[in-house]
């Protein structure tokens, strides 16, 4: 396990469906991802599926966020589209208990995948999607380094209305600026 002083990462296992099953059904931790399709209501063979999927992958590596303290799971990040050719994989993370959200344990998760992401996997550039406007996850992302780099305009829809994301990233080269 990957420790912090809050939050340590644990590779993800099958049993891990549990979890991502209750936060994916829960409103409350959808709500302000901007995500691009469905995902509420989804059941429990479909999650399994997708974390089958995700555990074969050879561009993606995904790991369990794990209080320290409680040593519960509180959420998962993980590394997707890695693309060893260009150097680079996009950012993803989620705080699925919602008594956890807000609390530093996500810049601590953020940071620690980025440290992964240039010193273990050698990458140069790790990115990511961000609604612009969930303010919390774009603090949380400045506060682990990254940049804003432009504006996908109207790329999703937000309770029945065209919404926009950012696209931020970190280089490797400012990783200890942070």
């Amino acid at each position: 396990m990957l420790k912090g002083t809050q939050v340590g990462l644990r590779p993800m296992v099958s049993e891990d469906v549990w979890h991502l099953y209750k936060w994916y059904n829960d409103q409350r931790v959808i709500e302000d991802l901007g995500l691009r399709h469905a995902l509420f209501c989804i059941s429990v063979d479909e999650e399994r599926s997708i974390v089958e999927k995700k555990l074969t992958s050879p561009t993606n590596r995904d790991f369990m966020i794990v209080d320290l303290g409680t040593e519960k799971a509180i959420g998962w990040t993980g590394l997707s589209h890695i693309d060893l050719r260009n150097s680079n994989a996009e950012l993803d993370l989620v705080i699925g208990e919602v008594s956890e959200q807000g609390r530093g344990k996500d810049v601590e998760a953020a940071r620690m995948m980025v440290a992964h992401a240039f010193e273990v996997m050698n990458l140069h550039r790790v990115y990511l999607r961000v609604p612009c406007y969930n303010d919390g996850a774009i603090a949380c992302y400045r506060a682990a380094g990254f940049e804003l780099e432009g504006t996908l305009r109207d790329d999703h829809y937000h309770h029945g209305r065209p919404a926009s994301s950012h696209i931020m990233s970190v280089l490797r080269a400012e990783e200890g600026r942070r």
